[in-house]
């Protein structure tokens, strides 16, 4: 009874320090280095590098995920005159956001970023998603881990989890917690909650597992007071990676997930699907 009591403890704390959240150089490799600051306009928040491949030699490409009303400033849609039509349609226009990537010594301390300007390839204003890429050919190496094509959402309520991003605008802040509920509605739309602290800031940063595999856009957080005055840090909620996954997917942007998939390839049926849609709306 005695030696099955003390495999029983050896077991629970093998278990324990296998879902524990990295340290050291190898924790600040997975949940840091790829969170970076974004801005455009009056307005800031957070992204993560999810790709970074190399598309010709020399040349790679670049994606940053983070949310939609972290960039909302960036897209004007107004209208204009179109003479072809003879009528007044409807034009979006994007302007360059910016993104900084942070650089350290001693593996902890931030001395400084690398701006990088950043094209809005795709967004969703429902789903507060937006995909950007950089205007820079040189590779990034520090990418967040995206779970595998296919593969079932691997965490549970109570299980680790940590968000990272850039809170106030300052550089990014790491704050460990739990999964605290799945599948919360906000406007018919499932996000989860975790009590890993987030303020403003964090929006379109990481929500990460404890093995590095990004499970989440951190994206709101709960408030009370006069006129919703006060954050409730640890009741941050996050779209959830699966959701991430099927945008991309529907927008052929799976290649990012998909190493199976070439960027090239996909974006051009996504082009020629975009050429057909607008052919059936005239």
């Amino acid at each position: 009874m005695k030696k099955l009591f003390i495999l029983s403890m050896v077991l629970a704390l093998m278990v324990g320090t296998a879902s524990a959240a990295m340290t050291g150089l190898e924790g600040h490799k997975s949940y840091i280095y790829p969170v970076v600051r974004v801005s455009s306009g009056g307005g800031g928040g957070s992204g993560t590098v999810i790709y970074s491949k190399e598309v010709e030699p020399g040349k790679y490409s670049t994606y940053i995920l983070t949310n939609h009303h972290v960039i909302e400033g960036a897209i004007n849609i107004g209208e204009e005159w179109d003479s072809s039509l003879a009528k007044k349609v409807q034009v979006e226009r994007r302007s360059v956001v910016h993104v900084e990537q942070f650089k350290y010594r001693d593996i902890s301390i931030p001395v400084g970023t690398m701006r990088i300007e950043a094209d809005i390839k795709i967004y969703n204003k429902i789903e507060d998603m937006a995909l950007l890429r950089l205007r820079y050919d040189e590779p990034v190496t520090a990418i967040a881990k995206l779970p595998a094509a296919g593969a079932e959402n691997g965490y549970k309520v109570l299980d680790e989890s940590i968000a990272v991003g850039c809170s106030l605008l300052f550089p990014p802040l790491p704050t460990v917690g739990v999964v605290t509920r799945m599948d919360y509605l906000v406007n018919s739309l499932p996000f989860h909650m975790s009590s890993a602290q987030i303020i403003y800031g964090n929006s379109g940063g990481a929500m990460f597992a404890s093995d590095g595999t990004l499970i989440g856009i951190p994206s709101m957080v709960a408030v009370t007071g006069w006129f919703g005055s006060v954050p409730i840090t640890h009741m941050g909620l996050f779209i959830p990676v699966d959701r991430v996954l099927k945008w991309l997917e529907d927008e052929r942007y799976d290649f990012i997930f998909n190493s199976g998939l070439a960027e090239k390839d996909r974006l051009e049926l996504r082009e020629k699907e975009v050429r057909e849609k607008r052919k059936d709306q005239k």
